[in-house]
Protein backbone atom coordinates (compact mmCIF):
# COMPACT_ATOMS: atom_id res chain seq x y z
CA UNK A 1 0.00 0.00 0.00
CA UNK A 2 1.20 3.46 -1.12
CA UNK A 3 1.66 5.67 1.65
CA UNK A 4 0.16 9.56 0.49
CA UNK A 5 0.57 12.97 2.39
CA UNK A 6 -1.77 15.81 2.63
CA UNK A 7 -2.21 18.89 5.30
CA UNK A 8 -4.89 18.23 7.71
CA UNK A 9 -8.02 20.12 7.24
CA UNK A 10 -10.84 17.35 8.51
CA UNK A 11 -12.24 16.78 11.48
CA UNK A 12 -11.80 12.88 11.70
CA UNK A 13 -7.97 13.48 10.28
CA UNK A 14 -7.71 16.20 13.10
CA UNK A 15 -8.57 13.97 15.84
CA UNK A 16 -5.71 11.71 14.08
CA UNK A 17 -3.44 13.65 14.60
CA UNK A 18 -3.72 14.58 17.74
CA UNK A 19 -3.00 10.92 18.24
CA UNK A 20 -0.67 10.80 16.30
CA UNK A 21 0.91 13.88 18.42
CA UNK A 22 0.14 12.30 21.83
CA UNK A 23 2.14 9.41 20.51
CA UNK A 24 4.85 11.44 19.68
CA UNK A 25 4.84 13.30 22.86
CA UNK A 26 5.41 10.05 24.40
CA UNK A 27 7.94 8.75 22.56
CA UNK A 28 10.34 11.89 22.91
CA UNK A 29 9.00 10.96 27.07
CA UNK A 30 10.70 7.73 26.62
CA UNK A 31 13.53 8.43 24.04
CA UNK A 32 15.02 11.28 25.32
CA UNK A 33 13.78 11.13 29.09
CA UNK A 34 11.83 15.19 28.12
CA UNK A 35 8.62 16.60 28.85
CA UNK A 36 7.79 18.45 26.20
CA UNK A 37 5.38 20.34 27.99
CA UNK A 38 8.04 20.99 30.21
CA UNK A 39 10.26 22.03 28.01
CA UNK A 40 8.34 24.27 26.05
CA UNK A 41 5.47 25.48 28.41
CA UNK A 42 3.37 27.26 25.68
CA UNK A 43 3.46 24.17 23.88
CA UNK A 44 0.56 22.77 25.59
CA UNK A 45 -1.83 24.29 22.73
CA UNK A 46 -0.21 22.16 20.36
CA UNK A 47 -1.17 18.73 21.86
CA UNK A 48 -4.22 19.89 23.58
CA UNK A 49 -5.91 22.23 20.83
CA UNK A 50 -3.78 20.81 17.35
CA UNK A 51 -6.10 22.61 14.94
CA UNK A 52 -6.51 25.63 16.57
CA UNK A 53 -2.49 25.82 16.70
CA UNK A 54 -1.82 24.49 13.20
CA UNK A 55 -4.29 26.56 11.54
CA UNK A 56 -3.20 29.01 8.42
CA UNK A 57 -1.77 31.74 8.38
CA UNK A 58 0.60 30.68 10.84
CA UNK A 59 0.67 27.08 10.66
CA UNK A 60 -0.39 24.04 9.02
CA UNK A 61 -0.35 20.04 9.97
CA UNK A 62 0.64 17.75 7.69
CA UNK A 63 -0.13 13.73 8.36
CA UNK A 64 0.89 10.98 5.90
CA UNK A 65 -0.87 7.51 5.27
CA UNK A 66 -0.74 4.18 4.40
CA UNK A 67 -4.07 3.28 2.61
CA UNK A 68 -6.84 4.89 5.02
CA UNK A 69 -4.58 4.42 8.03
CA UNK A 70 -3.01 7.37 9.77
CA UNK A 71 0.91 6.87 9.87
CA UNK A 72 3.19 10.05 10.66
CA UNK A 73 3.02 13.25 11.17
CA UNK A 74 4.56 17.34 11.22
CA UNK A 75 3.75 20.67 11.73
CA UNK A 76 4.93 23.94 10.49
CA UNK A 77 4.33 27.28 12.87
CA UNK A 78 5.24 30.99 12.64
CA UNK A 79 7.62 31.51 14.88
CA UNK A 80 7.84 35.25 14.37
CA UNK A 81 7.87 37.18 11.16
CA UNK A 82 8.89 35.29 8.44
CA UNK A 83 10.84 32.62 10.30
CA UNK A 84 8.93 29.23 11.18
CA UNK A 85 9.07 25.88 13.41
CA UNK A 86 9.25 22.57 11.54
CA UNK A 87 7.47 20.69 14.84
CA UNK A 88 6.55 17.15 15.63
CA UNK A 89 7.91 15.34 12.88
CA UNK A 90 6.98 11.67 14.03
CA UNK A 91 6.23 8.37 11.81
CA UNK A 92 5.00 5.53 13.94
CA UNK A 93 6.93 3.03 14.18
CA UNK A 94 4.68 0.73 11.81
CA UNK A 95 4.50 3.27 9.22
CA UNK A 96 8.86 3.61 9.06
CA UNK A 97 10.64 2.75 5.97
CA UNK A 98 7.94 3.74 3.45
CA UNK A 99 9.03 7.20 2.76
CA UNK A 100 6.31 8.81 4.92
CA UNK A 101 8.98 10.81 6.75
CA UNK A 102 10.71 11.87 3.08
CA UNK A 103 6.90 13.29 2.15
CA UNK A 104 6.54 14.63 5.11
CA UNK A 105 9.52 17.09 5.42
CA UNK A 106 8.75 17.48 1.09
CA UNK A 107 5.20 19.02 2.21
CA UNK A 108 6.39 20.56 5.40
CA UNK A 109 8.84 23.04 2.72
CA UNK A 110 6.10 23.53 0.17
CA UNK A 111 3.68 24.19 3.35
CA UNK A 112 5.80 26.67 4.61
CA UNK A 113 6.42 28.86 1.56
CA UNK A 114 2.63 28.89 1.26
CA UNK A 115 2.79 30.63 4.26
CA UNK A 116 4.76 32.72 3.11
CA UNK A 117 8.24 31.83 5.40
CA UNK A 118 11.21 32.73 4.41
CA UNK A 119 13.21 30.19 6.83
CA UNK A 120 12.38 27.41 9.04
CA UNK A 121 13.99 26.31 11.72
CA UNK A 122 13.80 22.92 14.27
CA UNK A 123 15.72 21.34 17.00
CA UNK A 124 16.76 17.68 17.09
CA UNK A 125 18.55 14.98 18.16
CA UNK A 126 20.83 13.48 15.60
CA UNK A 127 21.68 10.08 17.69
CA UNK A 128 18.35 9.04 19.09
CA UNK A 129 16.34 10.75 15.51
CA UNK A 130 18.85 9.72 13.14
CA UNK A 131 16.72 8.92 10.03
CA UNK A 132 14.74 12.33 10.56
CA UNK A 133 18.15 14.48 11.07
CA UNK A 134 19.65 12.62 7.97
CA UNK A 135 16.22 13.80 6.22
CA UNK A 136 16.67 17.48 7.13
CA UNK A 137 20.08 17.51 5.84
CA UNK A 138 19.53 15.89 2.35
CA UNK A 139 16.77 18.68 2.39
CA UNK A 140 19.35 21.55 3.02
CA UNK A 141 19.10 22.46 6.89
CA UNK A 142 22.33 23.83 7.97
CA UNK A 143 23.39 24.33 11.63
CA UNK A 144 22.03 27.31 13.14
CA UNK A 145 22.95 28.29 16.84
CA UNK A 146 19.90 27.37 19.52
CA UNK A 147 17.17 29.94 19.24
CA UNK A 148 15.52 27.68 22.52
CA UNK A 149 17.59 25.59 25.17
CA UNK A 150 15.80 22.14 25.95
CA UNK A 151 17.86 21.58 28.40
CA UNK A 152 19.03 17.85 26.78
CA UNK A 153 22.47 17.07 25.47
CA UNK A 154 23.13 16.60 21.99
CA UNK A 155 20.23 18.65 20.62
CA UNK A 156 21.17 20.49 17.27
CA UNK A 157 19.30 23.36 15.85
CA UNK A 158 19.05 23.51 12.14
CA UNK A 159 17.80 26.00 9.67
CA UNK A 160 16.97 26.14 6.23
CA UNK A 161 16.18 28.91 3.99
CA UNK A 162 13.58 28.55 1.42
CA UNK A 163 13.32 28.46 -1.80
CA UNK A 164 12.03 32.09 -3.15
CA UNK A 165 12.11 33.63 -0.04
CA UNK A 166 13.18 37.51 -0.54
CA UNK A 167 15.88 38.78 1.13
CA UNK A 168 14.11 41.93 0.52
CA UNK A 169 13.72 42.18 4.54
CA UNK A 170 16.35 39.77 5.51
CA UNK A 171 20.51 40.28 5.99
CA UNK A 172 22.53 37.45 7.18
CA UNK A 173 22.66 37.50 10.78
CA UNK A 174 25.82 36.65 12.51
CA UNK A 175 24.52 34.35 15.26
CA UNK A 176 22.51 31.97 12.84
CA UNK A 177 24.07 32.94 9.43
CA UNK A 178 20.68 32.46 8.23
CA UNK A 179 17.91 35.80 8.09
CA UNK A 180 18.18 39.04 10.03
CA UNK A 181 16.31 38.28 13.57
CA UNK A 182 16.11 41.71 14.66
CA UNK A 183 11.84 40.68 14.42
CA UNK A 184 12.59 37.84 16.36
CA UNK A 185 12.51 37.04 19.99
CA UNK A 186 14.88 34.51 21.58
CA UNK A 187 14.87 32.17 24.17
Amino acid sequence: MGVTVARVVNRRDWAAAARLLAEHRRWVADALDLDLGTAHPDAGGEFTDPSRFYRPPDGVLVMAKSGRRPIGVVGVHRYAGEVGELKRMYVSPAGRGRGAGRGLVAAALEAAVELGLAELWLQTEPETMSVAYRLYREAGFVDIAPYHDLGVTGVVTLGLRLPGASDRTHERHPRTGLSDESAVRTA
